[in-house]
């Protein structure tokens, strides 16, 4: 059996696109951990929380995690709004975080500080690509 079929998907950072892998990998029942290096989900988006965004919430909510979410008593946003970094976390990402199916995964103030694979030489080591990858986390 290969070893990293029972390991999980490591998701690097807690915006946008690591929630929506997180949602994804839920619904698919696949295990995950996801590490965030800020104090919450969303982190460098609050760091620009007062700035309105480009485009409509319906451009900018993942299919899996509003379906993960409507289970829920979430109220979906209007989809023709325009928000903010700071309602985007709010509204969107931080319910999406509390989610059972989701919390236990997440890991706050995790910065990864490398990502290699433990005891290969990329020259000599054959069948490298099946040797999991270790992730080295400070917290």
């Amino acid at each position: 059996m290969n070893i990293s079929a029972k390991l999980p998907v490591a998701i690097v950072g807690g915006g946008a696109v690591g929630m929506a892998a997180a949602a994804r990998l839920t619904q698919r029942n696949i295990p995950f951990v996801l590490f965030e290096a800020g104090e919450a989900v969303g982190s460098n988006i609050l760091s620009w929380e007062h700035i309105k965004v480009f485009s409509p919430w319906r451009y900018n909510i993942d299919k899996a995690a509003k379906e993960l979410l409507l289970e829920t008593s979430w109220l979906e946003p209007n989809p023709d709004e325009v928000h903010t970094g700071g309602e985007f976390v709010a509204q969107y990402l931080k319910p999406l975080a509390d989610l059972p199916a989701l919390r236990n995964s997440i890991h706050l103030n995790s910065k990864i500080i490398a990502i290699g694979k433990k005891g290969i030489d990329k020259m000599k080591t054959k069948n490298r690509e099946q040797v999991p990858f270790v992730l080295h986390v400070q917290q």
